[in-house]
């Protein structure tokens, strides 16, 4: 199943590939760096802790896995009329593209526009952002805002353009399947950073852990407030190496090499390690975003693992 949000980097279409090299019967598994959660939504696991320093992430997150589908929808219906914004899983699509040229393919951005800026902007002014209020709003946000996707600028505020979809069938469809998946799981949501004492001693008391950092080499703004360095990466590799000591098993996604780019710290820790297994991931982001400039520039994604 895909996660309701759209999160950069997202591996919904790499579950099938995941699916080979990952454990079976898993009891304790970590998500780490959950992002969006597609990962975790989708393992077979007696518990599940979704980890990631991202707050507005795992504030959300949370809070659509406490919500009622109708209730929720009813509050979110309320918000859309308010703001003037279109509702194609309700009323169609047609209806908010009259006028437009057929050759305009900006789909329901000019139709959203303001509607979605007076969101955008009360959103960002609101002191509580971990209010079910406002978590509301950035539901919609993300809904409605450019590729579907979530990023604050170095003052927190959500800086995203407007967007060309709404809240359509297909996300509709993604939100109550989140909503009826999380709630028959055993699964608990962390906001910290890997580095922190607490984050370790989870890890060393779980049986499995899956890594999704920010990739060094990676073109991918998640954030803009997102400092992942060589430093930040070696200090990952550092816990990854205490975990494979305490016989701790783990996978860890990355890109090794690009064109003009190589991860150099990844490269070094697992030359020449017969510990280490390296396996080759089929498929590129071309189709997002970030990636337009070069959409064909090869990179070596990779999962490794420390077992067989």
């Amino acid at each position: 199943m895909t996660t309701p949000l759209n999160y950069t980097g997202n591996k919904s279409r790499l579950m099938s590939q995941f699916a080979e090299y990952f454990p079976k019967n898993i009891g304790v598994f970590v998500d780490l760096f959950c992002g969006g959660a597609t990962v975790g939504l989708n393992v077979d696991a007696r518990e599940i802790i979704f980890l990631d320093n991202n707050h507005n992430v795992i504030n959300l997150l949370k809070h659509l896995s406490l919500s009622d589908f109708d209730v929720l929808l009813s509050r979110l219906e309320k918000l859309i009329s308010k703001y003037g914004l279109s509702y194609s899983a309700k009323f169609g699509y047609r209806q908010y593209r009259l006028g437009v040229p057929r050759e305009d393919n900006n789909g329901l951005k000019k139709y959203n526009f303001l509607g979605y800026y007076k969101l955008r902007s009360d959103y960002n002014s609101l002191k509580d952002k971990a209010s079910a209020y406002a978590l509301d709003l950035l539901y919609l946000l993300i809904v409605y805002s450019f590729n579907n996707d979530m990023r604050f600028n170095r003052k927190g505020e959500f800086n995203l353009p407007v967007g060309k979809t709404d809240l359509n069938k297909n996300n509709l469809k993604k939100l109550i399947q989140y909503i009826d998946k999380i709630k028959k799981t055993n699964h608990t949501f962390i906001c910290a950073d890997f580095r922190e004492e607490k984050v370790q001693k989870i890890l060393l008391n779980a049986d499995f852990i899956y890594a999704d950092p920010p990739y060094l080499i990676g073109d991918a703004v998640y954030n803009e407030m997102s400092n992942w360095t060589e430093k930040t990466e070696q200090e990952l590799i550092g816990l990854l190496e205490k975990l494979n000591r305490q016989g701790k098993k783990f996978a860890l996604s990355n890109i090794l090499d690009k064109v003009g780019a190589s991860n150099k710290p990844l490269s070094d820790w697992i030359f020449n390690r017969t510990d280490l297994h390296i396996f080759d991931i089929k498929y590129h982001y071309k189709s997002a975003s970030y990636n337009k400039i070069n959409r064909n520039a090869r990179e070596r994604e990779v999962l490794i693992t420390n077992y067989n």
